[in-house]
């Protein structure tokens, strides 16, 4: 296979096999193509809009040189695509801690802010969360504790090769849509906001195709990339290797509307600052939607029969103060 072939057909605006896609990324990852090749590709695509098979076969060649870690069938991860733009608070990172205080083994893949004022990193740093590289001590925080959190940088090295490039570019490419497609954890069960719902089939059909098992791909009316609390919510979701989509409403499980306004995001120390005043039950919009995202955790790795069922648990640890006691552990640890 030829480079040349492939950039021809982009320059035609014609969809690439997944085999191309394989080979190009391939070459890009290795280094083996220039800035000015890279930036073309990257533009060509999304002109001419990225389908399935593009991104699968880009999704295939990051995972195979990504640092990986070993973990159970049962693991779920909660990433989104990010890119909404609607600056709300951590909501998947803080929901991914919740749903492990409540027993889910959570291998939360993320990185720093690129579009947000406060990515899941920044915000787990100011609550003094610290990162490890080393993949046995991410194995055992995640056999032990339910949670381990594996930064991007650490483990897709290889998007060295592109830095430069997307920081040039200054627009989403194919890479914000293959974060939450490499959990380096191989987490077969997931929760994946998208910013945009063109991508709610996409993701699922990809995720299904590498393996995954439980899976909702999620898109709220409002354009948040979560399980929303101020609109209803499209999902897609991948269970028993069936795909359905359908509209979820907090309010038929007993939850009222709120305004994103009351969850508005700011810099990672008033994220993380507003993440323990949620833990300590002082911030009840926020804890709101946190319970419900954390319920669809629940749900996707099998300890509730349904997202209602998953926020009642969810609401439980955190009135408690089990998930108060979980965090001070991983933090101290």
């Amino acid at each position: 296979m030829e480079i040349k072939k492939i950039k021809e057909k982009l320059f035609s605006l014609h969809h690439l096999t997944s085999d191309d896609s394989l080979f190009l990324f391939d070459e890009i990852m290795n280094g083996r193509l220039s800035e000015i090749d890279i930036s073309a590709i990257l533009i060509l695509l999304k002109i001419k809009g990225e389908t399935k098979e593009e991104i699968l076969g880009a999704a295939k060649i990051m995972r195979s040189k990504s640092l990986k870690i070993h973990s159970s069938e049962n693991t779920v991860d909660t990433c989104g695509t990010g890119g909404d733009m609607s600056d709300t608070l951590n909501i998947s990172t803080a929901a991914s801690l919740v749903a492990a205080s409540c027993g889910v083994k959570i291998a939360k893949h993320g990185n720093k802010s690129v579009s947000s004022k406060s990515g899941s990193a920044d915000m787990l740093e100011k609550i003094g969360y610290k990162f490890s590289d080393d993949t046995k001590i991410l194995k055992e925080q995640l056999e032990n504790n339910n949670f381990c959190f594996m930064f991007a940088q650490y483990h897709h090295s290889a998007m060295k090769h592109v830095i430069k490039v997307r920081q040039t570019l200054g627009t989403r490419t194919i890479f914000n849509l293959l974060g939450p497609l490499t959990n380096p954890a191989n987490a077969k069960n997931q929760i994946l906001g998208v910013y945009d719902k063109k991508w709610l089939n996409t993701h699922c059909e990809v995720l299904k195709e590498l393996g995954s098992k439980n899976v909702l791909v999620v898109h709220g009316l409002d354009g948040l990339d979560e399980i929303s609390l101020s609109s209803n919510t499209h999902i897609c979701e991948l269970k028993d290797n069936k795909i359905q989509n359908y509209i979820f409403d907090p309010r038929e499980i007993g939850y009222d509307y709120i305004s994103l306004d009351e969850i508005k995001g700011g810099n990672p120390k008033y994220n993380a600052d507003s993440f323990n005043k949620m833990i300590n039950g002082d911030f009840p919009q926020f804890q709101s939607i946190v319970e419900i995202n954390a319920g669809a955790a629940l749900y996707v790795a099998g300890k509730a029969s349904n997202i209602k069922e998953g926020t009642i648990i969810a609401a439980k640890s955190i009135v408690e103060g089990k998930s108060k006691d979980f965090i001070s552990k991983i933090i101290s640890e």
